[in-house]
């Protein structure tokens, strides 16, 4: 086995992950009795597709007695939340499900027990300091000693739970002539995406997941819903990427999300019928239309925040933290990310939420665990932060709103303390110098073929400088130039292709020569022709 061989058969076997049987026997035991099954999910891709994964995976196990529910952002908040936990006992299911959340939810679980209704927390989020009270708890990361699974997505430990369930059933005589077992592979398409979306570190393990439903869709062996939203974001199921999960049918599922409720996301992602998810695929599209609009205005008034910063109170040298009156809840993520990016700084935005307090989503950068940072917080600070949960490069948290300064130093306080100076430097990470020869379409494809790229496995990426031929401006937006590599002693090389995606306006007002840049070897697909670009990330 070598670690570019995605085959099936290489996946970590059901027995590395803890308490895996334990879960599947009580869901048999569920399904031996006909006792109702509830999925209850997330409001992100990751809690979407494993949601949608469930119900998908039961029904194909001959099982229908199932409902899901998805939290709402703006009334539950995250996970299984005591108002969550409310709405499910109404439906007064006999067996709940978590998805991608749970492990933090105490209050949630104790309830749903409470009513003697049985609880299998599924999730990859790491817990507090105690465990929930439910009936089995699924995810690696609830136990610092277990080594193996760690980097799984929420969707990738709800398919290894219907790996285990179709097995037990089959040990248990569930299938028969009426009953056929199913090949499970055909949700490997969700999993794909909720992988991809999720950012969890594409490890040996999660590239065999991601490759192969990558195959898969690439192939049209995926749902309807995958369909339609590749249809809708005007991609070619025969060259879909990881890039193209990441940037164009992830925002699309996360808008639902984000500004409304992920019903219809899971509702997209589990119908059989390819009308009905055009349809669905279309509403999403138009949310995530709004969901961009509201992100610009607010990544324009943070940037306005942050040029005014030296004369304002809030401590951001080492820690950003951001709020204005009339933010949406539902996109302080997104910006956050942006703001990090730009500044290289763990970054947190807060917005107004509808229970009175102030709802933060944060993001940070490598070497410098934003989850931990709040911890470290919390301990110097005792009850300022209400509640905060995550992991190390996205975290989210409420507070008071008369907290919010006392909060933004002491946040600032804890990273320089705790974090490594070094941190603090961007870092261009990068294969060195490509040597002209190696600026070809052949070359490129090559490594398009070692994929999938993602989370902490990059795809490779150069550094060089060029002559600029000529340039231009598309879209109001990005920087698009033609340019030949300096002292090229090969005649056969002309001139490349080259782009930069959102630029800003000091960038597409310059006029360049040269150009010094860090850029990805990219395939350009138009009108059925593929020729070389070279992808920007830096111009240095």
């Amino acid at each position: 086995m070598t670690e570019a061989d995605y085959s099936l058969s290489n996946l970590l076997p059901l027995d590395a992950i803890r308490n895996l049987q334990q879960a599947a026997d009580l869901l048999a035991q569920c399904i031996l009795q006909d006792r109702s099954i509830l999925i209850f999910g997330d409001y992100d891709v990751d809690g979407a597709t494993s949601t949608a994964l469930c119900i998908r995976a039961l029904a194909l196990l001959g099982y229908q007695n199932t409902d899901f529910l998805m939290p709402d952002r703006f009334i539950d908040g995250y996970g299984l939340s005591v108002s969550a936990a409310q709405r499910i006992a109404e439906l007064n299911p006999d067996c709940v499900i978590t998805v991608d959340n749970g492990i933090a939810s105490h209050e949630g679980v104790a309830l749903l027990r409470k009513k003697n209704i049985e609880v299998i927390v599924t999730d990859h989020h790491l817990p507090a300091s105690e465990l929930p009270n439910a009936s089995v708890i699924v995810n690696q990361n609830a136990w610092p000693d277990e080594k193996q699974g760690k980097n799984l997505a929420g969707v990738a430990v709800a398919f290894y739970l219907m790996l285990a369930l179709r097995s037990t059933l089959r040990n248990r005589r569930w299938f028969n002539k009426r009953r056929v077992e199913p090949n499970l592979s055909c949700c490997l398409d969700l999993v794909a995406v909720g992988t991809v979306a999720d950012l969890v570190p594409l490890d040996y393990n999660n590239r065999v997941l991601v490759s192969e439903g990558l195959r898969r869709i690439r192939a049209g062996h995926c749902g309807p819903g995958i369909k339609a939203l590749i249809e809708i974001a005007n991609k070619k199921f025969e060259y879909i990427s990881s890039t193209d999960v990441g940037f164009a049918i992830a925002p699309r599922i996360n808008a639902a999300g984000r500004l409304e409720d992920m019903t219809t996301g899971v509702q997209c992602l589990i119908t059989d019928d390819i009308v009905e998810a055009r349809a669905m695929a279309g509403q999403l599209d138009e949310i995530n239309r709004n969901r961009r609009d509201i992100q610009q205005q607010m990544a324009d008034e943070a940037q306005q925040q942050l040029a005014s910063l030296k004369d304002q109170e809030l401590h951001n040298e080492f820690g950003i933290v951001l709020y204005q009156q009339g933010w949406h809840e539902g996109i302080v993520g997104i910006v956050a990310a942006k703001i990090r990016e730009k500044y290289h700084r763990p970054s947190i935005v807060f917005a107004n939420s509808d229970d009175g307090t102030l709802k933060g989503s944060g993001r940070s950068i490598p070497g410098i665990h934003i989850r931990d940072m709040l911890d470290g917080v919390d301990k110097r600070f005792p009850g300022m932060i209400l509640k905060f949960g995550g992991h190390a490069m996205a975290a989210g948290l409420s507070l008071e709103a008369a907290s919010l300064n006392q909060f933004a130093e002491a946040f600032d306080r804890v990273i320089e303390e705790l974090a490594d100076p070094s941190c603090f430097s961007a870092v261009i990470e990068c294969d060195g110098e490509l040597e002209h020869p190696y600026l070809t379409l052949q070359f490129a494809q090559t490594l398009d073929n070692l994929g999938p790229w993602g989370q902490r496995f990059p795809a490779p990426s150069f550094v060089g400088e060029f002559e600029v031929v000529s340039q231009r401006v598309l879209g109001q937006q990005h920087l698009k130039l033609l340019v030949k590599p300096l002292d090229c002693p090969d005649e056969n090389i002309n001139t490349l292709d080259a782009i930069a995606f959102f630029q800003s306006a000091s960038i597409l007002d310059k006029s360049f020569d040269r150009i010094h840049m860090h850029y990805e070897l990219n395939i350009n697909r138009f009108r059925g022709k593929e020729s070389l670009q070279l992808l920007i990330r830096d111009i240095l």
